[in-house]
């Protein structure tokens, strides 16, 4: 075998990735879509969807679904993301046709490396236009983060319509900037639709990953004793992961089954603390959980520790399960601490600032929600009421009714 692995895309061209590259979750460079015709999808079988949204998962993974929706429906899908983030190993597992740019985050114009993040921008958005207008989509959806920003501003520029999904209560930049273009904004949390004043807003919710969504409509399993999960989102948290230990030392006198979800940068270290507290007949810890494997942990969870991250709180929305949240603190314009402070507004979540989070703190929180079993039966039912099972649905319509009404 060669050094390149062909991945055939739904439409029989095939997207060339290198494999080396892609252990560090990237790509050997931008592969371009096929070329199409220059015909309406209204005289064509299929509507072509172009969708974009990353580095992260926290983007890439609403994306997908979206995209694994709309090819269930007989769509033609192509992602177009960065080269630095995780979309190409992404789509590359999910067969989805990629081509990525060389866009990076842009925070500052103050050092030379801003400088050169405008430049991978500015050269990203030229490379977006040309992929876009040679694979001629009806129509891109885009989940916001760093990579989206170059190819929405193609699209807009072109004239392709666009519908964006902001799934925090603060929105980004990239929401901000080419709302008033947009065909629509699909949102997340109720609180940020006062952001947004030159969009059309529909709250759809968050497209969570089927897997994750798959458990949450049936019966929950109850262990005989409260299980609490820990999340540090994608990378971990070392401030919830030592208060976490603290706290289950301060309330071991509370029967209690702990998972921590480290993390991979923070397993080792977690699970020799467990170690030596003592406490590996209560305290589990987990680098990482796949989709299934978290959503059986939420099935059986009684109460989470978590930062609020639109992804995680959403999921536990959908499974209803109460939590103690501690935002990130450096989260761009805060807005980790704008989506607890929605959720706490309906009594689902205890916001603990970061400032404030030590053991004891922690530990009294949770005793507070464990030693309260009418509190968390009205938290959960206010979640189940504030999620929306329907997201990746009520999106796919918009796509539709976007591209229905650029093509009439």
């Amino acid at each position: 075998m060669g050094r390149f692995r062909r991945l055939e895309s739904p439409f029989r061209s095939s997207v060339r990735v290198d494999r080396a590259w892609l252990r560090f979750g990237r790509s050997s460079g931008s592969v371009n879509p096929p070329r199409s015709p220059s015909l309406p999808w209204s005289r064509r079988r299929r509507m072509r969807v172009a969708v974009t949204g990353g580095g992260t998962g926290g983007h890439v993974f609403p994306a997908l679904e979206v995209a694994r929706y709309s090819r269930e429906k007989g769509c033609e899908v192509w992602y177009f993301g960065s080269l630095r983030g995780m979309e190409a190993q992404a789509c590359l597992k999910e067969g989805i046709g990629f081509s990525g740019f060389p866009s990076r985050p842009l925070y500052t114009l103050k050092s030379l490396k801003g400088w050169l993040s405008l430049a991978a921008l500015l050269r990203s958005r030229a490379e977006a236009s040309r992929a876009l207008r040679q694979w001629k989509p009806d129509v891109v959806f885009s989940t916001g983060g760093y990579s989206s920003g170059p190819v929405v501003s193609a699209a807009q520029g072109l004239g392709i319509p666009t519908v964006l999904h902001e799934q925090n209560a603060v929105p980004a930049r990239t929401t901000t900037l080419f709302q008033r273009r947009a065909f629509a904004v699909c949102t997340v949390f109720e609180g940020v639709s006062k952001h947004l004043s030159h969009a059309k807003i529909l709250r759809t919710g968050m497209p969570l990953r089927r897997e994750i969504r798959s458990l949450a409509s049936g019966p929950r399993e109850r262990d005989l004793i409260p299980f609490i999960l820990i999340l540090g989102g994608s990378q971990g948290a070392l401030a919830l992961n030592e208060a976490a230990l603290g706290a289950a030392l301060r309330i071991a006198d509370l029967p209690a089954h702990w998972l921590n979800v480290a993390g991979k940068g923070a397993f080792e270290s977690a699970f020799l603390s467990v170690e030596k507290l003592g406490l590996k007949d209560c305290f589990e810890v987990m680098s990482f959980l796949d989709a299934p494997s978290m959503a059986a942990a939420y099935s059986r969870a009684t109460l989470a520790v978590c930062r609020s991250g639109a992804g995680t709180l959403s999921e536990l929305a959908a499974y209803g399960i109460p939590s103690v949240t501690i935002p990130y603190p450096t989260s761009f314009a805060d807005h980790q601490a704008a989506n607890a402070a929605e959720f706490e507004s309906f009594g689902a979540t205890q916001l603990l600032p970061q400032t404030g989070l030590s053991p004891t703190t922690l530990a009294d929180a949770v005793r507070a929600w464990l030693g309260d079993p009418e509190r968390r039966e009205v938290a959960a039912a206010a979640l189940k009421r504030w999620d929306r099972p329907k997201a990746t649905e009520e999106i796919y319509e918009l796509l539709t009714s976007a591209a229905s009404g650029a093509s009439n």
